[in-house]
């Protein structure tokens, strides 16, 4: 009997150890997924830095009409906000779901050492499909579905973040954006 309960145990380590090695494997495919969406954008699209800027500017006006503190914006999640916004493009769709299955937290998780150092973490997606100029009105447009929207306006006015990253995206008169938040880093993930 022990060495029948000894067998099981080891199963139960080997089962585990491949349940983790699929989980690195799967990782690492959304990882090079999002760079090659990154470096490889359809010819007529283009990411707009210069929206990107505004986008941040307009949230952290509204942050502050609210009573919040601004967040600072900073490119440490710029590549899987780009990511999902080129993905979001390319892929016609909406949300925060990528179309390889990877939800925000997988996504994010490829992008990090340990994702137990970030304690607080969201994100907001959205598109302007207008056939309007794309300029800054479209940035303001953007914001506005977010504050509409009330589980993105939590997360646009959540005292719980200090850093965001933005990404705008445009393809004709079309824009998708995505910001991610996070909390200001632990020293050390929750297992180290």
């Amino acid at each position: 009997m022990k060495e029948l309960r000894n067998l099981h145990w080891q199963l139960v380590a080997i089962l585990l150890g491949l349940l983790a090695a699929a989980n690195v494997a799967e990782a690492a495919g959304y990882k090079g997924f999002a760079a090659s969406i990154v470096r490889d954008l359809p010819g007529e699209a283009r990411f707009r830095p210069d929206l990107e800027v505004l986008l941040a500017g307009y949230a952290n006006a509204y942050r502050t009409q609210q009573g919040r503190e601004p967040l600072i914006a900073d490119d440490r999640f710029l590549a899987p906000a780009r990511a999902h916004a080129a993905d979001m493009m390319i892929n016609n769709f909406l949300g925060h779901t990528a179309s390889t299955g990877h939800n925000f937290d997988s996504r994010m998780r490829v992008f990090v050492d340990d994702i137990t150092r970030f304690p607080n973490m969201a994100e907001n997606a959205a598109r302007d499909s207008q056939k309007t100029a794309v300029g800054p009105a479209k940035a303001r447009a953007v914001l506005q579905q977010w504050i509409n929207s009330p589980p993105h306006r939590k997360a646009l006015v959540s005292r719980d973040y200090a850093f965001f990253s933005t990404a705008v995206v445009q393809r004709g008169t079309k824009i998708w954006a995505v910001q991610i938040f996070w909390a200001r880093p632990r020293a050390k993930g929750l297992f180290q």
